[in-house]
C-alpha cells in the first residue's frame, strides 16, 4: 500500500506489516506546497491564495492543522488533534520501530537503493518526476516563519537524519556497489521509456480504481 498515509494502516490489516517512508526537510517542504498550490487550479486553496495574492505566511495562518505535518502523519494523530512534544516523541519511537527504511527526499537515490538492499528490489533505473524548474527565492523572514510553526517537524527531520545515517554505514558496501550499477546503467531509449511510464501510469490508474470499488 502507498499513498500520504496515517502511521498506524496496520492495525487494519490481518497480516504484519513493515513501513518506508521519505522525509523532506521541513521548510522546503513547505515552500513546495505554496507553489504546488498556485500551479493546480484544481486545489480547493488555489482560487483563495490566487485572487487573494496571499504569501506563504497567509498559508501557515490558514492551515494550523498542516503545520508539522510531517510528525502528525508519522505519529498517526493526522490533521486532527494538538501536536505537541508528546507526539513528536510518539512520531521517533514509530520510525525506531516500525519503518524498515527511513529515506530523506533530499538523497532520493541513497534511499532508493536502502529500499532495494532491505527488500530485494531491482530497479534499472529511475527518472525524476514533477521536479519544479523555477525556484523563486524566499526572504529570511519567511523562511523564519515557517521553521517557528514546524518546529517539530524540523526536530523529527533531525533524528531521521541520524536513523538515514546509520542505515547507509550499515549498508555501504551495498550502498557503494549499487550507487556506481546505477550510474554505469545507461538510460533507455525515448520509446523503452515512454513503454516504461505508460506501464507505471496503467498501474497507478487501476490501483485507483481498485480502492474505488
Amino acid at each position: 500500500m502507498r499513498g500520504h498515509l496515517l502511521y498506524g494502516i496496520h492495525e487494519f490489516l490481518p497480516q504484519g506489516a513493515t513501513y518506508i517512508t521519505m522525509l523532506r526537510e521541513p521548510v522546503a517542504r513547505l515552500l513546495s506546497s505554496y507553489h504546488f498550490i498556485f500551479r493546480r487550479p484544481l486545489h480547493p486553496l488555489h482560487r483563495k491564495l490566487k485572487t487573494g495574492r496571499l504569501s506563504v505566511e497567509d498559508l501557515i495562518r490558514m492551515t494550523p492543522h498542516r503545520q508539522n505535518l510531517q510528525c502528525r502523519f508519522i505519529s498517526g494523530i493526522g490533521a486532527g488533534g494538538i501536536c505537541d512534544e508528546r507526539v513528536l516523541d510518539v512520531a521517533k519511537e514509530n520510525l525506531t520501530r516500525s519503518f524498515r527504511v527511513v529515506g530523506l527526499c533530499e538523497r532520493f537515490q541513497e534511499s532508493l537503493l536502502l529500499m532495494m538492499a532491505s527488500f530485494g528490489w531491482e530497479v534499472p533505473f529511475y527518472e525524476n518526476r514533477k521536479v519544479a524548474k523555477i525556484r523563486p527565492s524566499v526572504q529570511p523572514g519567511v523562511i523564519d516563519a515557517i521553521r517557528e510553526h514546524n518546529r517539530l517537524d524540523l526536530e523529527l527531520y533531525e533524528f531521521a537524519k541520524k536513523l538515514f545515517e546509520e542505515n547507509l554505514r550499515k549498508n555501504a558496501d551495498v550502498i557503494r556497489d549499487g550507487l556506481a550499477a546505477l550510474q554505469a546503467t545507461p538510460k533507455p531509449a525515448s520509446f523503452n521509456k515512454f513503454c516504461r511510464s505508460t506501464e507505471g501510469a496503467g498501474r497507478f490508474l487501476l490501483s485507483k480504481v481498485a480502492s474505488a470499488l
